[in-house]
């Protein structure tokens, strides 16, 4: 699928996703909020989806909060960005020129982007993950 918006909510997630990757311990949401610059009931419900997708555990209560349910070098943004799209469909643009332009020129680029994982792009390896897929092309 080609991903011609970027909700607002989906990057808030992605965010809280790469701070959770860079965490050893479960986060509580305030902590997350503060950290990704969004309010603690936003976050919560940012967070909502990958609990619903498998990406992240929750726990409530004092010693609770969020953790990656898997590592996070085992966690793609492709993976993230497909399951909050098979929620949340995009409006369909038809056969526009402009939008069949717009998804052929970003095809690639968001190739390399789904394939980065939240261990990538939480320690700023993404150069590395492009020169690794150019080499597979």
């Amino acid at each position: 699928m080609i991903w011609t918006v970027f909700p607002k909510r989906l990057l808030s997630a992605l965010k809280g996703l790469c701070c959770l990757a860079h965490s050893a311990e479960a986060m509580q949401s305030q902590e997350i909020a503060e950290k990704i610059g969004v309010s603690k009931a936003e976050t919560a419900k940012v967070l909502q989806l990958p609990a619903w997708g498998g990406f992240v555990t929750s726990r409530r209560g004092y010693k609770g909060g969020f953790q990656l349910a898997t590592r996070a070098d085992q966690i793609t943004t492709g993976e993230v960005m497909d399951f909050f799209f098979s929620r949340y469909r995009p409006e369909p643009d038809g056969d526009c020129p402009i939008m069949r332009a717009l998804r052929e020129s970003i095809a690639p680029g968001q190739e390399v982007f789904g394939s980065l994982t939240l261990a990538d792009v939480a320690a700023g390896r993404t150069q590395a993950a492009n020169a690794r897929l150019e080499r597979q092309v």
